[in-house]
C-alpha cells in the first residue's frame, strides 16, 4: 500500500529542532528547504539565495516572513509557524 507523504507536523518539526540544537550533526537544511518550498511555495531558486537579512521574526501575533527577490520586485512571504521554528533553528546553528 502507497501512502501520500506529509509534512511534517508542528511536533514533529519541534523535536526535530531540539534534536538539532542538541547534536549539530542534525542537519535542518533539508527539512527547510522542504518546508519553505511547500508550505509558503518559495522556488528553489529563491531558496538558494536567501539569506540571514532575508528573515524577519515573528513579533508578537505578526508571523515571522522572508523577503527576497524576483526580477526586479521584492516580495515578503509570512512563513508558517513550522518553517519559521526551523529557520530560526537553522540560521543559529
Amino acid at each position: 500500500m502507497t501512502e501520500r507523504q506529509k509534512l511534517m507536523t508542528a511536533e514533529e518539526t519541534r523535536a526535530l529542532v531540539d534534536a538539532a540544537l542538541i547534536d549539530p550533526r542534525v542537519d535542518l537544511a533539508v527539512p527547510l528547504g522542504l518546508s519553505l518550498a511547500f508550505r509558503e511555495g518559495l522556488r528553489t531558486t529563491v531558496l538558494s539565495t536567501l539569506s540571514r537579512g532575508d528573515y524577519h521574526p515573528a513579533v508578537a501575533d505578526v508571523p515571522g516572513n522572508v523577503t527576497y527577490r524576483d526580477g526586479d520586485q521584492i516580495r515578503v512571504v509570512a512563513l508558517s509557524p513550522e518553517s519559521e521554528l526551523l529557520l530560526s533553528a537553522y540560521l543559529s546553528a
